[in-house]
């Protein structure tokens, strides 16, 4: 198969899959904590770094990480200091990076085209520099995940409770939400900010609803993000489509028909 010779399809094929991996190891956890709309929110804002990245000719995965962390950090401040609640903060936010992204790219004389590929995505543009640190986000987060097991079964369960056991909630919500900065970072490029929200969302969607276990959450999440995007990214190749909207449309459909047998 021609998709399998060439190498920048090769290429651009390992970074979706690993991608998938990335997101569907942190989906479970943003679905339980119903933090969608956070994550929703660090893509945005992840597109201000990139617009930055982009205009001074810096590494896009550093400065993104940094915004999207700073955004995450504000939200904490907002929420915990000023008692404002989560999704206001967010709400409030979100244009504010948006804005500063599309500000600073419309000064780059690759306007149009640069603001339609972080929006939607441009896979073919991958490179091994992002598949390394695919790579890398991928085994941050498994340790994470595996080290702090029964920490996070209490968080996700009930975080007044983990806290009043002597679990340091306040911790692990930080965390969480640099992860999820890293991990937005880390597939943006190929599903672009307006779509990242169906790979980090729908697998745990999916996983809650069959998954039994601790391992099962993780493991159906996984499995069902690789498959459909192995699937669209296929589906793009045959039909000559953009990969990003190609995946989440697999993903959205496979959903619906899951959704319909269990």
């Amino acid at each position: 198969m021609e998709i399998f010779e060439l190498e920048f399809l090769r290429t651009a094929l390992i970074a979706t899959i690993l991608a998938a991996i990335s997101s569907s190891i942190m989906s479970p956890t943003i679905v339980f904590k119903r933090m969608e709309f956070i994550g929703d929110g660090t893509a945005h804002a992840a597109f201000a770094g990139l617009a930055i990245a982009l205009l001074l000719g810096l590494d896009y995965r550093l400065i993104s990480i940094i915004t999207a962390i700073i955004f995450s950090l504000l939200i904490s401040y907002f929420t915990n200091k000023k008692h404002i609640h989560e999704n206001s903060a967010i709400g409030m936010l979100l244009p504010v990076f948006m804005s500063i992204g599309v500000i600073i790219l419309s000064k780059s004389s690759t306007y149009t085209q640069n603001i339609t590929s972080y929006l939607f995505g441009d896979i073919l543009l991958v490179n091994m520099k992002d598949v390394y640190f695919l790579i890398f986000v991928v085994i941050l987060e498994s340790l994470f995940f595996f080290f702090y097991k029964e920490e996070i079964l209490y968080f996700l369960a009930d975080e007044k409770m983990a806290g009043f056991y002597g679990v340091k909630t306040q911790f692990l919500r930080t965390t969480l939400l640099s992860l999820i900065s890293v991990v937005v970072v880390s597939i943006v490029k190929i599903s672009g900010v307006i779509l990242l929200g169906a790979l980090i969302i729908i697998p745990g969607i999916v996983s809650k609803k069959l998954a039994k276990s601790y391992k099962g959450l993780f493991l159906i999440s996984t499995l069902f993000n690789i498959s459909v995007s192995f699937i669209g990214f296929y589906f793009a190749y045959l039909f000559d489509i953009a990969p990003g909207p190609s995946i989440v449309l697999v993903s959205f459909i496979s959903f619906v028909v899951l959704s319909l047998i269990f």
